[in-house]
C-alpha cells in the first residue's frame, strides 16, 4: 500500500465514491471486515480493515 492509498476513509471500488467508515466501526475493532452498499451508486462491495496507532513525543516543559 503506498502513501496515497493510506487515508481514513472508505473509497467505493466501483465508482470511487468517498465515505466516512465511523457508522460500520464498533469502539474496540481493531481489524475485520464487512460488506456494505456505496452511498453514491448502490453496488455492494467488502471492506477489509487493520488498525495502526502512529505516536508522537514531546518534552514538557520544567521536567528534567
Amino acid at each position: 500500500m503506498n502513501k496515497e492509498e493510506m487515508v481514513d476513509i472508505i473509497k467505493c471500488p466501483h465508482c470511487k465514491h468517498k465515505m466516512d467508515y465511523d457508522p460500520y466501526l464498533d469502539v474496540c475493532d481493531m481489524s475485520g471486515e464487512f460488506d456494505m452498499d456505496c452511498e453514491k451508486c448502490k453496488k455492494t462491495f467488502n471492506v477489509n480493515f487493520y488498525s495502526m496507532f502512529y505516536f508522537t513525543t514531546k518534552k514538557l516543559e520544567g521536567v528534567e
